[in-house]
């Protein structure tokens, strides 16, 4: 085994064997838990790098987590929509209910909705868009 002395200027009795810290002058026994140690930390570090080069494995986890953040989406979508279908139907009920209380408006909303449709409709039968004298000549050819 190799010897290394520890910091510049440190004691020339506290060399370590090997630079892993064990005294030189250990015995038998704390060298032996020295290596054991150091087989034990070595095997961690092979396990991480073969679970980091397990392409396969780091693939289907990473589909399992986006699987799950879907679900999660779906189930805040589905959430949302059915908050969404309850205030509709409030505000639904709350307008009918205005409606029969004050028919008045909604009457006129509905008949200024029906004119702007009939304009519209008749407009375009007879063949004006708005773009005057232009878009009649062009049809005609």
């Amino acid at each position: 085994m190799s010897t290394s002395t520890g910091k510049a200027g440190a004691d020339p009795g506290t060399a370590t064997v090997g630079g892993t810290g064990a005294p030189q002058s250990a015995g038998p026994e704390a060298i032996r838990a020295d290596i054991a140690r150091t087989r034990a930390e070595l095997g961690d570090t092979v396990q991480h790098l073969a679970e980091r080069a397990d392409v396969k494995t780091r693939a289907k986890e990473k589909v399992a987590e986006v699987k799950d953040q879907a679900g999660q989406v779906r189930d805040l979508a589905a959430e949302t929509a059915q908050v969404v279908a309850v205030r509709a139907g409030e505000v639904g009920r709350r307008a009918a209910t205005s409606a029969r209380q004050r028919p008045a408006p909604y009457v006129g909303v509905l008949f200024g909705l029906a004119a702007a449709v009939l304009t519209v409709v008749l407009l375009r039968r007879r063949g004006t868009t708005g773009h005057g004298a232009r878009s009649r000549r062009w049809r005609a050819r």
